[in-house]
């Protein structure tokens, strides 16, 4: 039987992108089964219940994030968990990516992402206790084609969340959910989604090694629900994956990637040979019987026989 966390020690959520979409959808079900929700978004979420606290933030000016917090904690007493779902999508092959725009986005998905949990991570240490979940999607795991700059901060933003897993684990449990595509999720395409003149050698290329047998909807009501429950777990996962085609995106990563390892396993081995360090620096004995004993002496692990 799966061991339930004590509610206490998930009481208070703290959302971003909270206005549409999967924010807004998980703070409905947060406010639905009791929780205390600080929804923050740059346009004010618009729950009126008695246990949400909604407020303007915008995720790339920490004073704004640092503000919310402070107000979350002045009402609800503490905050127990974050989740980092703010972002903008885009679409463009690398050639035709510019610097200025991989910074906007990169600010606002990836940074935006590390100012909240910079702002958080000294409060959870305090209390020791949080939990941090943070939306990847498929392209954190899978690189997509047009997918410079968003598939980039999705990749970052999966890093950081394994740094925080590596450092943080003895007072924050951090998880990040991998979502396919739910057509409520609400992100929006930026200026540079619209792919146009895409050269023709760019045309027909396919974004994952393996095929989708059948159609499907993903579901985000679903989605959500399952996210709630994984944190309502003792133990959550590192990574969850959610949508039928996001569990394909990572199968095909995944074959890549043993690919490659049995390759370097195969061809790599000679490249770094492990030497046995020697067990003694010096030692003196004696060998052999009778008329052949010799005296054994080992300097720095070179060993040398003398007759005796």
């Amino acid at each position: 039987m799966t061991k339930k966390i004590s509610k206490d020690k998930i009481k208070t959520w703290f959302v971003t992108g909270a206005s549409s979409g999967i924010g807004h959808e998980m703070c409905k079900q947060l406010l639905e089964k009791g929780y205390n929700v600080i929804a923050v978004a740059r346009r004010i979420p618009d729950f009126t219940h008695e246990n949400a606290l909604c407020l303007s933030v915008d995720v790339t000016k920490p004073e704004t994030i640092h503000n919310a917090v402070n107000l979350g904690i002045e009402k609800f007493g503490k905050i127990d968990v974050l989740v980092n779902n703010a972002g903008i999508l885009s679409s463009s092959t690398i050639e035709d990516e510019t610097l200025d725009h991989m910074k906007q986005l990169m600010e606002v998905n990836f940074f935006g992402t590390f100012n909240t949990m910079n702002a958080l991570i000294p409060h959870f240490r305090a209390n020791k206790n949080g939990t941090i979940i943070n939306n990847t999607s498929k392209s954190g795991i899978s690189p997509r084609r047009f997918g410079a700059a968003y598939c980039s901060s999705k990749h970052a933003i999966e890093g950081l969340t394994g740094v925080c897993y590596r450092e943080c684990k003895r007072f924050i449990r951090t998880m990040a959910f991998e979502l396919g595509w739910f057509a409520a999720s609400g992100i929006k395409p930026d200026s540079k989604t619209q792919l146009k003149n895409i050269p023709e050698i760019y045309r027909g290329l396919n974004d994952i090694d393996v095929k989708v047998k059948e159609k499907f909807t993903n579901d985000l009501p679903i989605a959500v629900s399952l996210i709630i429950n994984e944190i309502e777990k003792e133990k959550i996962p590192r990574r969850f994956i959610l949508g039928r085609d996001s569990l394909a995106f990572a199968l095909s990563e995944l074959n890549l990637f043993n690919k490659d390892y049995k390759h370097s396993v195969k061809v790599g081995k000679p490249c770094s040979p492990i030497k046995k360090q020697p067990s003694k620096i010096f030692s003196i004995s004696n060998e052999g019987k009778n008329n052949n004993k010799h005296k054994v002496i080992i300097i720095l692990g070179i060993k040398l026989k003398f007759k005796i």
